[in-house]
């Protein structure tokens, strides 16, 4: 009888240590959950590449430095109606609404391109940041211009790799009036 009380408390004290760790863990988390969970907002930092991504604040940065940069934004009223629906979009699915927007800046790039007559291979039509050093040697765009579309670039790519539900609607908004007015100056 004696072995089997051992072995029944041997038992015992094998499942208590076992389970020391994570209910201390869990206890920890419990204690601290509301300073935790005001720590999640401000998690707007994503590594992906060995590249740190603040998406949001890279959008807003670049929309205060290209304030006072000389791109105006010349739109038509159906160019003008076509940018407001993206803005919409952005409201519910920001990260659509920004592939939208750098899809109409890259169907500028190539208007532009073809409405200057400009030698491109076919290769390279669907590549706007090659057609885009073509039209800025070429005279047809400003370094500014090329800047703007470099970093919007990026920042698509920062969306696109982003985890979901962590680019609010108001980057998305900036990116698209930054689309805009890069489309509207670059457009024949």
């Amino acid at each position: 009888m004696k072995d089997s009380g051992t072995g029944v408390l041997g038992f015992i004290a094998q499942i208590v240590g076992s389970l020391v760790w994570p209910v201390t863990v869990l206890t920890c988390v419990l204690l601290l959950r509301r300073h935790l969970a005001a720590l999640i907002p401000l998690l707007r930092t994503v590594k992906y590449s060995d590249v740190e991504i603040r998406f949001g604040q890279e959008v807003e940065a670049l929309a205060k430095s290209m304030d006072g940069a000389a791109i105006p934004a010349q739109q038509s009223q159906a160019e003008e109606d076509k940018w407001e629906e993206l803005r919409r979009i952005a409201q519910t699915r920001p990260r659509t609404a920004i592939r939208m927007a750098f899809r109409m800046v890259e169907n500028s790039i190539v208007e532009t391109a073809r409405a200057r007559h400009i030698d491109i291979a076919d290769g390279a039509m669907g590549m706007p940041m090659i057609i885009g050093a073509i039209l800025l040697n070429n005279g047809v765009i400003s370094g500014d211009e090329y800047e703007l579309l470099s970093r919007l670039r990026a920042l698509l790519k920062e969306a696109e790799h982003a985890p979901p539900d962590t680019i609010t609607s108001e980057a998305a908004t900036y990116f698209i009036n930054l689309a805009m007015r890069l489309a509207g100056e670059v457009a024949p």
